[in-house]
């Protein structure tokens, strides 16, 4: 029995795996990967060799010399580092969107304690971020998840990097973290606003009155009900979050 071993194609999904590592390593959607190492090595080279078995990659150079090999490496690492800054902006607007929602409601004094990331993290914050993961494979984002892939190794080849990165669409992708944010929780706000203002009228008719202790179980209280009764509004801003994720990658690997 003999076999067949194609040293461009093996090249080719060292490369590739490269991207594909650094992507889901930095990625907020398989954050639950992390504590997984031979998982996510495994999970990262079979994703890879499929990927450069069954697209019309052009394979890489199999004879480069070293300093050749390291510096197709960092331009694969660059990619997918690239791609990966799309998905943590975008998961970002989650991120900010709870944290608003914790310093409005109350909920921002104490912290919940994350074993993910084994550190304390906001209520809301944590809430937004784990329905935004849920949400995200039911909405079959994943799968278009592995296309933008593919597409990305059809428009930037393994070992090729970008030519011209996008600044623009870099930073119309950070301010997106911003405006998406704080769209997907302005309810919210705005009603917890109408509350610190009507306990405001309440504070100058009775001066007596400590608003203090008053306003902040009235607060958590009124931010979960709110949320509570939003959370069914959510659907098309977290539509437009994922759907920025494939736009800037779009943009940077068209014009890269």
């Amino acid at each position: 029995m003999t076999i067949d071993f194609d040293p461009a194609w093996a090249m080719s999904v060292f490369l590739v795996s490269l991207r594909v590592g650094v992507l889901l390593m930095l990625s907020p959607v398989f954050t639950g990967l992390n504590g997984l190492v031979t998982v996510r090595v495994l999970l990262t080279l079979v994703l890879s060799a499929l990927l450069v078995s069954n697209l019309q990659v052009p394979p890489a150079p199999a004879a480069l010399s070293l300093g050749a090999i390291v510096f197709a490496a960092v331009l694969e690492v660059a990619v997918g580092a690239t791609l990966a800054f799309g998905v943590m902006a975008a998961f970002g607007a989650f991120s900010l969107a709870g944290k608003i929602l914790d310093i409005q409601s109350g909920f921002g004094i104490g912290g919940v304690y994350d074993p993910v990331t084994r550190s304390g993290a906001p209520l809301f914050a944590t809430m937004l971020n784990m329905a935004a993961v849920v949400v995200f494979f039911g909405m079959d984002a994943h799968h278009a998840f592995m296309r933008g892939l593919a597409f990305s190794l059809r428009s930037v080849p393994p070992g090729s990097g970008f030519a011209a990165l996008d600044a623009d669409a870099v930073v119309a992708q950070f301010g997106l973290v911003f405006s998406l944010g704080l769209s997907l929780v302005i309810p919210v706000v705005l009603c917890l606003l109408l509350v610190e203002l009507g306990l405001a009228v309440v504070s100058r008719v009775l001066p007596q009155m400590n608003v203090i202790i008053v306003l902040i179980p009235i607060k958590l209280v009124a931010g979960l009900s709110l949320f509570a009764l939003t959370v069914v509004t959510l659907g098309p801003g977290m539509s437009k979050v994922y759907a920025s994720i494939f736009q800037f990658w779009e943009q940077v690997l068209t014009h890269g």
